[in-house]
């Protein structure tokens, strides 16, 4: 049986975010740590034989994240204080989580961190839209919409903050009206 935030997500999934999530979640090899896990929508995405280890994290796990994979391990941490050392995944995944996460800058500086040299972030996220009509809109939305849907800002400039941390964008995909984005994020290395 499908929970609320499951059913809610259908018409959002359809509008994008599952083609999103095929095309980009089984690109994922190596060490994978993938943020807010919320109820395991990108689980069936995955090439398991591609995968040695999937860290599934989330604020507050949900009694739906059921993983069913021996290389899977779930744990409760905050991004924005990853418990894991420098250099530790070849990937880390975040499907519609830096609407929620209080400081992106800091979350974003995690994943930098705990990424390995050419390592990459896969993301899908939803920004604010580049229209003035639906920018006023999300922008006169957000203080209530926040307050009812668990801390999610309608109008995070995440793709601005992402390419500010030191990150270098490659496949980069907008749709559902240009409210979503996804893509690869490589992480920039000093020589």
């Amino acid at each position: 049986m499908k929970g609320l935030y499951d059913l809610f997500m259908i018409p959002l999934e359809k509008s994008g975010i599952r083609n999103s999530r095929i095309k980009l979640i089984k690109e994922a090899k190596g060490s994978v740590l993938e943020i807010g896990s919320g109820t395991g929508a990108n689980l069936p995405y995955y090439n398991f034989d591609l995968i040695e280890k999937l860290v599934l994290s989330d604020k507050t796990i949900s009694k739906r994240l059921n993983p069913t994979n021996d290389k899977t391990e779930v744990l409760e941490v905050n991004t924005e204080e990853l418990p894991f050392d420098d250099n530790s995944f070849d990937y880390v995944i975040g499907t519609l989580v830096f609407c929620s996460v209080n400081n992106v800058d800091k979350g974003l500086s995690e994943i930098l961190r705990v990424l390995k040299d050419e390592g990459t972030y896969i993301y899908i996220e939803h920004v604010l839209p580049q229209t003035r009509f639906l920018s006023r809109m999300f922008n006169f939305i957000n203080p209530l919409w926040k307050r009812v849907a668990g801390g999610c800002n309608l109008n995070r400039e995440f793709l601005d903050a992402l390419t500010n941390s030191g990150f270098s964008l490659t496949n980069k995909n907008t749709f559902g009206k240009k409210i979503f984005v996804s893509g690869l994020a490589k992480r920039i290395t000093c020589n």
